[in-house]
Protein backbone atom coordinates (compact mmCIF):
# COMPACT_ATOMS: atom_id res chain seq x y z
CA UNK A 1 0.00 0.00 0.00
CA UNK A 2 1.34 3.39 -1.05
CA UNK A 3 0.23 6.56 0.75
CA UNK A 4 0.77 9.87 -1.07
CA UNK A 5 -0.78 13.30 -1.42
CA UNK A 6 -1.53 15.20 -4.60
CA UNK A 7 -3.58 18.21 -5.63
CA UNK A 8 -7.26 17.36 -5.32
CA UNK A 9 -9.06 16.58 -8.56
CA UNK A 10 -12.76 17.04 -9.30
CA UNK A 11 -13.07 13.28 -9.78
CA UNK A 12 -11.94 12.83 -6.14
CA UNK A 13 -15.00 14.65 -4.80
CA UNK A 14 -17.51 11.76 -4.75
CA UNK A 15 -15.07 9.49 -2.87
CA UNK A 16 -14.08 12.29 -0.49
CA UNK A 17 -17.74 13.14 0.11
CA UNK A 18 -18.38 9.52 1.13
CA UNK A 19 -15.36 9.62 3.46
CA UNK A 20 -16.61 12.89 4.96
CA UNK A 21 -20.00 11.34 5.72
CA UNK A 22 -18.21 8.47 7.60
CA UNK A 23 -16.03 10.97 9.47
CA UNK A 24 -19.09 12.99 10.50
CA UNK A 25 -20.91 9.86 11.69
CA UNK A 26 -17.94 8.88 13.86
CA UNK A 27 -16.54 12.22 15.03
CA UNK A 28 -19.23 14.86 14.50
CA UNK A 29 -16.92 16.70 12.08
CA UNK A 30 -17.84 19.07 10.66
CA UNK A 31 -20.11 20.38 13.40
CA UNK A 32 -22.24 22.07 10.74
CA UNK A 33 -23.17 18.67 9.31
CA UNK A 34 -22.85 17.12 5.87
CA UNK A 35 -26.14 17.76 4.07
CA UNK A 36 -24.16 18.59 0.90
CA UNK A 37 -20.71 17.01 1.37
CA UNK A 38 -19.41 17.79 -2.13
CA UNK A 39 -20.57 21.40 -1.82
CA UNK A 40 -18.89 21.68 1.59
CA UNK A 41 -15.61 20.50 0.08
CA UNK A 42 -15.66 23.36 -2.48
CA UNK A 43 -14.52 26.27 -0.33
CA UNK A 44 -15.15 29.74 -1.86
CA UNK A 45 -11.74 31.11 -0.75
CA UNK A 46 -9.70 28.07 -1.82
CA UNK A 47 -6.05 28.57 -2.70
CA UNK A 48 -5.38 24.84 -3.19
CA UNK A 49 -6.73 21.49 -1.99
CA UNK A 50 -4.92 18.18 -1.64
CA UNK A 51 -6.08 14.60 -1.51
CA UNK A 52 -4.42 11.84 0.47
CA UNK A 53 -4.55 8.66 -1.58
CA UNK A 54 -3.74 5.10 -0.75
CA UNK A 55 -3.13 3.07 -3.88
CA UNK A 56 -4.85 5.90 -5.81
CA UNK A 57 -7.99 5.73 -3.64
CA UNK A 58 -8.89 9.04 -1.88
CA UNK A 59 -8.80 8.64 1.90
CA UNK A 60 -8.61 12.25 3.09
CA UNK A 61 -8.16 15.87 2.13
CA UNK A 62 -7.23 19.39 3.19
CA UNK A 63 -7.96 22.81 1.69
CA UNK A 64 -5.84 25.90 2.14
CA UNK A 65 -7.84 29.13 1.96
CA UNK A 66 -7.22 32.86 1.79
CA UNK A 67 -8.00 34.48 5.12
CA UNK A 68 -10.90 36.92 5.30
CA UNK A 69 -11.46 39.59 7.94
CA UNK A 70 -14.53 37.94 9.49
CA UNK A 71 -12.78 34.57 9.98
CA UNK A 72 -12.31 33.83 13.71
CA UNK A 73 -8.81 32.39 13.28
CA UNK A 74 -7.73 35.36 11.15
CA UNK A 75 -9.08 37.86 13.69
CA UNK A 76 -7.37 36.15 16.63
CA UNK A 77 -4.10 35.75 14.69
CA UNK A 78 -4.16 39.43 13.74
CA UNK A 79 -4.84 40.47 17.36
CA UNK A 80 -1.90 38.36 18.59
CA UNK A 81 0.63 39.16 15.87
CA UNK A 82 -0.45 42.42 14.26
CA UNK A 83 0.17 40.64 10.96
CA UNK A 84 -1.51 41.47 7.66
CA UNK A 85 -4.53 39.23 7.12
CA UNK A 86 -3.87 39.46 3.37
CA UNK A 87 -0.67 37.47 4.04
CA UNK A 88 -2.47 34.74 6.00
CA UNK A 89 -3.58 31.31 4.80
CA UNK A 90 -5.96 29.07 6.72
CA UNK A 91 -6.01 25.27 6.38
CA UNK A 92 -9.57 23.92 6.57
CA UNK A 93 -11.57 20.83 5.65
CA UNK A 94 -8.89 18.43 6.96
CA UNK A 95 -10.15 14.90 7.48
CA UNK A 96 -8.98 11.32 7.05
CA UNK A 97 -11.07 8.18 6.67
CA UNK A 98 -11.53 6.59 10.12
CA UNK A 99 -10.14 3.30 8.73
CA UNK A 100 -6.88 5.07 7.84
CA UNK A 101 -6.24 7.02 11.02
CA UNK A 102 -2.67 6.64 12.22
CA UNK A 103 -1.43 6.08 8.66
CA UNK A 104 0.30 9.47 8.48
CA UNK A 105 -2.22 10.85 5.99
CA UNK A 106 -3.20 13.81 8.21
CA UNK A 107 0.46 14.75 8.70
CA UNK A 108 1.16 14.53 4.96
CA UNK A 109 -1.86 16.71 4.16
CA UNK A 110 -0.88 19.38 6.71
CA UNK A 111 2.71 19.33 5.45
CA UNK A 112 1.50 19.88 1.86
CA UNK A 113 -0.56 22.89 2.93
CA UNK A 114 2.24 24.35 5.06
CA UNK A 115 4.81 23.92 2.29
CA UNK A 116 2.50 25.62 -0.23
CA UNK A 117 1.92 28.58 2.14
CA UNK A 118 5.59 28.95 3.05
CA UNK A 119 6.61 28.95 -0.61
CA UNK A 120 4.23 31.89 -1.09
CA UNK A 121 5.46 33.57 2.12
CA UNK A 122 2.05 33.28 3.77
CA UNK A 123 1.56 32.93 7.51
CA UNK A 124 -0.68 30.07 8.66
CA UNK A 125 -3.36 30.09 11.37
CA UNK A 126 -6.48 28.00 11.92
CA UNK A 127 -9.01 26.98 14.49
CA UNK A 128 -9.98 23.53 15.70
CA UNK A 129 -12.84 22.44 17.91
CA UNK A 130 -11.56 21.31 21.32
CA UNK A 131 -13.59 18.11 20.99
CA UNK A 132 -11.38 17.09 18.02
CA UNK A 133 -8.58 15.73 20.20
CA UNK A 134 -6.89 13.65 17.49
CA UNK A 135 -6.54 16.75 15.30
CA UNK A 136 -5.11 18.70 18.24
CA UNK A 137 -2.53 15.96 18.87
CA UNK A 138 -1.54 16.15 15.18
CA UNK A 139 -1.13 19.94 15.30
CA UNK A 140 0.90 19.71 18.51
CA UNK A 141 3.20 17.07 16.94
CA UNK A 142 3.69 19.31 13.91
CA UNK A 143 4.79 22.20 16.12
CA UNK A 144 1.72 24.41 15.75
CA UNK A 145 1.32 26.81 18.67
CA UNK A 146 -2.01 27.45 20.39
CA UNK A 147 -2.42 31.21 20.55
CA UNK A 148 -5.91 31.51 22.03
CA UNK A 149 -9.30 29.90 22.54
CA UNK A 150 -12.68 31.07 21.31
CA UNK A 151 -16.27 29.99 20.89
CA UNK A 152 -17.25 28.79 17.40
CA UNK A 153 -20.82 29.80 16.50
CA UNK A 154 -22.74 27.77 13.95
CA UNK A 155 -26.22 26.67 13.00
CA UNK A 156 -29.16 28.12 14.88
CA UNK A 157 -27.43 29.48 17.99
CA UNK A 158 -25.15 26.48 18.52
CA UNK A 159 -21.63 26.90 19.89
CA UNK A 160 -18.49 24.80 20.27
CA UNK A 161 -15.29 25.70 22.16
CA UNK A 162 -12.29 25.97 19.86
CA UNK A 163 -8.58 26.76 19.89
CA UNK A 164 -6.67 28.93 17.42
CA UNK A 165 -3.26 27.70 16.30
CA UNK A 166 -0.46 29.32 14.34
CA UNK A 167 2.31 27.58 12.41
CA UNK A 168 5.65 29.33 12.28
Amino acid sequence: MTLTTRPRRDEDLPDLAAVLVRVHAQDGYPVEGVADPEGWLRHPNELQSWTAVEDDRPIGQITLTRAVVDDDAARVWHEHTGGDINRLAIPVRLFVDPDHRGSGAGRLLMEAAVEFARFRRLAIAFDVMLKDRAAIRLYDRLGAVRIDTLTHHYGDGLTEPAAVYAVS
